[in-house]
């Protein structure tokens, strides 16, 4: 009889536990939960928070394998066909490097796709329940951090930066908040596909502070509707996002850590602040990076095997996805601050210091935010990409900052990513660089205390044959308002570089080239100075790979010419 008992207590705790990992609905004559995802923050949550970089090796959080997966082996690859072969193109290497750092920022939207994952039955890489991540792990929540989740999480908080995940995203946006509880309503109902919500706040047209979270029901208050939500801020527990059914579609959100204290995030139907992106957006397909495209096939990515608790279908080899408007240019910083970009003719879009004012001005240009849910601005913008126009000016603002930000700004598009490292911008300062359309010239203007960042340059030949390369130039501190000048002849392999302030200057280069075959050889030169003037060509395109490079100085100011070569040894030689 015991033995009868126990089995009829396992059997009603299982029972338990599998409808907490299902959807259903819920009458709403009963309850006044209109309907529900079965989600438990205490058990298909995760045990710890939203996180940065601290702590753990991030560098190897994403590669190669990850890329070809979200957009293909040739946009990722110059050689090779699959992730133990591949041969990593600069600019897609750069470009991933870059959000590496971007993610230190918070994983929020990570968080809450995977976890939204769990509560499916969703696999990652071939795992798909908690035991099969780590031993002993009976529930998502007994899950800690190590490299396959942490590899997982930046996985899916990388999906956000791609246009087949931003705009059906937007357009949800542009619905209003009760549309969006009629998306969740009816998702919960279908059991097929579910949402993460995103959120921002809004400030006379700023946008900033951008999290995503996990909702999981639907409660009818009679003038209002509550939203019961896992924030990945706050493990285990269940947090709420009101939203009036009346007049402006008012919603309020709290992020402190007293859920009742006063929401920090307040929006309407007109800021289009609320938002929901669905899972299936996410997978199955390929991705259309900035960098290069795989011109309508896709080899290597969106092969998920995707189940659900009611059906299951496998995507291999889907069609690459493509922008019936062109190809893109992307921006974007890595930290905290604001940015304005204005193209050759005039427009602009991003934050005006001057005006006190934000702009799009580009047909079909998106200013967005990278969201991580820790309280940072990464403004995020893609723009039409022409390659043959006028010079960008980009305007770097910390009006809004309490303290310095330290940060990268990337600029990527077909064949190239380029940009500056360690960018240090003080609260209320306003800094500006140019950048021409085909990332090879760019000038940086120094700041009040003389601070200039690190230029980059990752560049990929046409041909795959052709070398790739890696470039960083700095170790320079100018006078104020004075100018450091960079030009990057790919094609002719020269590097120009020269500041303005008329002191002598001293350089930090180093170069990596990468081969066909993989083969990287790396040219190093920490404080060049030549002794003559601070203008300077390298002529990277003759480098035998392996001893000193040739740089000539221009003391006369009336070109390279007549001037002689000077070899340099490579310090990375000894």
């Amino acid at each position: 009889m015991k033995n009868l008992y126990s089995i009829a207590v396992l059997i009603i705790v299982s029972l338990v536990f599998h409808v907490s990992i299902r959807a259903q609905n819920v009458n709403a004559t009963q309850n006044p939960v209109v309907s529900l995802l079965n989600f438990d923050p205490k058990i298909t949550g995760f045990g710890f928070k939203n996180f940065g970089n601290d702590n753990h090796t991030w560098q190897d959080d994403l590669g190669a394998a990850d890329l070809i997966r979200l957009v293909g082996v040739k946009a990722t690859c110059k050689t090779g066909d699959n992730a133990g072969n591949c041969v990593m193109k600069a600019a897609a290497r750069k470009w991933l490097e870059e959000y590496l750092k971007a993610i230190d920022k918070g994983r929020c939207t990570g968080l809450a796709v995977a976890s939204l994952r769990f509560n499916s039955g969703l696999g990652f890489n071939g795992k798909t329940t908690p035991p099969s991540f780590q031993s002993g792990a009976k529930l998502p929540f007994d899950l800690r951090l190590d490299p396959f989740i942490e590899n997982y999480v930046s996985y899916y908080w990388l999906t956000q930066v791609f246009d087949e995940v931003k705009k059906p995203k937007d357009e949800t946006a542009k619905k209003g908040p009760l549309e969006i509880v009629k998306m969740l309503s009816a998702a919960f109902a279908g059991k097929k596909d579910f949402y993460t919500m995103s959120l921002k706040k809004y400030d006379k047209g700023r946008i900033y502070d951008g999290h995503e979270f996990t909702p999981f029901a639907v409660e009818d208050l009679g003038s209002q509707f509550k939203i019961h939500v896992y924030d990945n801020n706050f493990p285990s527990e269940t947090r709420y996002l009101f939203i009036n059914k009346t007049g402006a579609q008012t919603w309020t959100y709290s992020s402190s850590k007293d859920p009742r204290a006063k929401p920090d995030y307040v929006g309407d139907i007109n800021t289009q602040t609320l938002a929901l992106t669905a899972n299936s957006w996410r997978d199955g397909k390929c991705f259309d990076p900035p960098f290069g495209s795989d011109g309508g096939k896709a080899i290597g990515c969106g092969n998920e095997t995707v189940s659900l608790s009611n059906a299951s279908y496998t995507v291999r080899n889907g069609k690459m996805t493509t922008d019936e408007d062109g190809e893109d240019a992307e921006f974007f910083l890595t930290g905290d601050g604001d940015m304005l970009l204005t193209d050759g003719k005039g427009k602009r879009i991003g934050y005006d210091k001057k005006t006190d004012k934000y702009y799009n001005e580009f047909i079909d240009g998106k200013a967005d935010l990278l969201i991580g849910g820790l309280g940072y601005d990464l403004p995020h913008f893609t723009v039409p990409y022409e390659e043959e126009a006028n010079p960008y000016t980009i305007v770097f603002s910390g009006k809004y900052l309490t303290e310095e930000s330290v940060m990268d700004f990337v600029f990527s598009a077909p064949g190239f990513t380029v940009g500056f490292t360690d960018i240090r911008l003080d609260p209320n300062e306003t800094l500006t660089a140019t950048i021409s359309p085909n990332g090879e010239q760019i000038t940086f203007t120094a700041s009040a205390d003389g601070e200039t960042p690190e230029v980059f340059y990752a560049f990929d030949g046409e041909a795959d044959e052709n070398a790739s390369y890696i470039t960083t130039i700095g170790g320079v501190s100018l006078d104020a308002g004075k100018d450091l000048t960079y030009d990057f002849d790919f094609e002719n392999g020269k590097l120009f570089f020269s500041d303005d302030d008329g002191n002598k200057d001293q350089y930090d280069i180093d170069l990596i080239r990468i081969k066909a075959d993989g083969t990287e050889q790396v040219y190093k030169q920490d404080n060049l100075d030549l002794g003559k003037a601070d203008k300077y060509e390298m002529d990277f395109g003759d480098w035998d790979g392996k001893d000193q490079m040739c740089f000539k100085d221009d003391d006369d100011n009336n070109g390279f010419d007549d001037e002689e070569c000077t070899e340099e040894p490579n310090e990375n030689s000894k």
